[in-house]
C-alpha cells in the first residue's frame, strides 16, 4: 500500500452549540435533524431509482430517480426508525418512501424496485438455463444479456451474446434469430434490474413467441454456484489479474502473456498473495475442471470479480495468440484504474500543499471526524448538509472531495455536479488524527 503522510494541520477547537428553547415551542430529535412545532412535516413522498451511494457512517443515501436528460439524483436521510434500510443497495434499483422535516428529507420505507415480466413472458430460473446449457445444443435457444457491454465482458454466462437495451432499441430483429418462434432468454443484473424486461417487451413486440426472462439475472446464476465467462477481449486487454491454474510445469513450458501461476492446490492459501480488494477482476484457466473447482474456491473466499477464461492454454495458442514461457512474476501487481470524475492522490495532495486560487479541498466527513484532525485550508460540509449549505461554496473553484474512504466524496460530488460545480473526488483510505492526515491507495 502507498502512503503518504501530511504533516502541520490545524486542529479544530471544541465548540459548543447552544440551543434555545421556548416553553411554548417544543423541539424534538428527527434523526440527526433538529425540527420544531412550527415546522411543517410532509407525509407520503416517494422517489423511485437506482441508488447510487449509501453512507451508513453520513445515514444518507443518494437516489438518481427519472432517466436520460431529466435524471436527478437526490439525497435521503435514514435513521433507526428506518425500514428496510438492507434494500439501499448502491447499483440496485429502490423505493424510498420519505417524510420531510423542515429541509430535510427522512426515508420511513424502502423497498426493492422490483422488474415486472412483460405480457408474453415467462419466468425462467437459473437452474432451468443451467440445464439448457449444459445439454450442449446451444442452436435450440438464444441468450441474451441485456447489460452494458462492459458487464457483458468482466463476465457473462456462458453461450450469451451481448444486447445492451440502447442496441435493442436501434437494431431490433436485426440482433435476434430469423426464427421468431425459437426461444429467446434474457437476462441483466438481477430482480431490480429492468434491463431485461425492456429487450423482453421489444422481443415481444417484434413478433416472437417464444421470450423467457430469467428475472435473477448474473446474481442468481452466480449465487446458485455457476461461474461466468469473462470475453476474450477482456482476456487480452482488461485490468485484470489472469491466473493460471496449471501445474508450475505446464506453466513454464508455455502459458497466456500476464498470466501468473497458482495451481489449484494452492489457490486458497495464495488468497493473501492477490490484491487485497474483494472486487479486483480475477480471470481464471487451466483445464475444464480446474477453471470450475478454482472458481468455487475464489466464491467462498468472498472475491465478487471472479469469471473463467473464454479459452484455455491450447485454444488460445491455436488462435495464434502471443504466449510466454518461464517462471511465474515473483509479485502479483495490479493498479486500479480512476473512475470518471476522480481525483489522483498526487493532484489532491499537490492542491492540499499548494493552496491554489483555482482549487478547494472539500471535506465531507462527519463534524467528530473533523474535529479529529483535517488537511489544514479545507472546507468542510458534512455529507448530510450538502444539499442545505451548497449555495454558501464558490462556484469559480474546483471543488475536490474527500471523506474517509471515497463512498461519501463522490455521493457529494454526485450531488455538487448536479448543480452546477466542477468537482472531482478522492477514492483512498484518509486518517486525520491530530495535526497529521495519512493517505492511503
Amino acid at each position: 500500500m502507498k502512503k503518504i503522510l501530511m504533516k502541520g494541520l490545524v486542529p479544530l477547537a471544541a465548540s459548543v452549540l447552544m440551543l434555545a428553547t421556548s416553553p411554548i415551542m417544543p423541539t424534538w430529535v428527527v434523526g440527526s435533524s433538529v425540527a420544531s412545532a412550527a415546522q411543517v412535516v410532509k407525509q407520503g413522498n416517494v422517489y423511485k431509482g437506482k441508488v447510487v451511494g449509501v453512507s451508513k457512517k453520513a445515514k444518507t443515501i443518494s437516489i438518481t430517480v427519472g432517466s436520460g436528460k431529466k435524471a436527478k439524483t437526490m439525497m435521503v436521510k435514514f435513521n433507526d426508525d428506518t425500514k428496510g434500510i438492507e434494500h439501499a443497495r448502491k447499483g440496485h434499483a429502490s423505493i424510498i418512501k420519505f417524510k420531510t422535516v423542515g429541509t430535510d428529507k427522512i426515508a420511513t420505507v424502502i423497498k426493492p424496485k422490483m422488474a415486472k415480466l412483460p405480457k408474453g413472458t415467462v419466468e425462467m430460473q437459473p437452474n432451468e438455463l443451467a440445464a439448457l446449457i449444459n445439454k450442449g445444443n446451444k442452436g435450440s435457444y438464444f441468450l441474451a444479456d441485456a447489460r452494458p457491454g462492459k458487464r457483458f465482458a468482466e463476465g457473462s454466462i456462458p453461450t450469451a451474446v451481448s444486447i445492451p437495451v440502447a442496441k435493442m432499441k436501434k437494431e431490433g430483429a436485426k440482433l435476434l434469430p430469423a426464427d421468431k418462434n425459437k426461444m429467446v432468454i434474457f437476462f441483466c443484473g438481477g430482480v431490480t434490474c429492468g434491463m431485461s424486461t425492456k429487450d423482453a417487451g421489444m422481443a415481444v413486440k417484434l413478433g416472437y413467441t417464444n421470450v423467457h426472462v430469467m428475472l435473477k439475472g448474473v446474481p442468481g446464476w452466480k449465487k446458485t454456484g455457476h461461474p461466468l465467462v469473462a470475453s476474450e477481449k477482456f482476456l487480452k486487454k482488461g485490468n485484470i489479474v489472469l491466473v493460471d491454474l496449471r501445474s508450475k510445469d505446464e506453466y513454464q513450458a508455455g502459458h497466456i502473456l500476464r498470466a501468473h501461476n497458482i495451481p489449484l492446490a494452492q489457490l486458497q492459501d495464495a488468497n493473501d498473495d492477490l490484491p487485497a480488494s474483494p472486487v479486483v477482476p480475477i480471470v481464471l484457466y487451466g483445464n475444464a475442471d480446474q477453471a470450475k473447482k478454482g472458481y468455487k474456491v475464489l466464491a467462498k473466499l468472498k472475491r465478487k470479480k471472479v469469471s473463467l477464461s473464454p479459452l484455455d492454454f491450447a485454444a488460445w495458442k491455436s488462435a495464434g495468440n502471443k504466449v510466454a514461457t518461464g517462471a511465474t512474476p515473483d509479485d502479483i501487481v495490479w493498479t486500479r484504474k480512476m473512475g470518471k470524475n476522480e481525483v489522483s492522490i498526487k493532484e489532491f495532495m499537490q492542491v492540499v500543499k499548494t493552496h491554489p486560487a483555482n482549487a478547494m479541498i472539500l471535506d465531507v466527513r462527519t463534524d467528530d471526524e473533523f474535529a479529529g484532525g483535517h488537511f489544514a485550508g479545507s472546507r468542510h460540509i458534512a455529507l448530510d448538509q450538502i444539499s442545505a449549505k451548497i449555495a454558501t461554496l464558490p462556484k469559480g473553484q474546483e471543488l475536490l472531495v474527500h471523506c474517509s474512504t471515497g463512498a461519501r466524496a463522490e455521493m457529494a460530488c454526485t450531488e455538487l455536479r448536479n448543480a452546477g460545480f466542477k468537482c472531482r473526488y478522492l477514492v483512498a483510505k484518509v486518517e486525520c488524527e491530530g495535526s497529521a492526515c495519512e493517505v492511503e491507495e
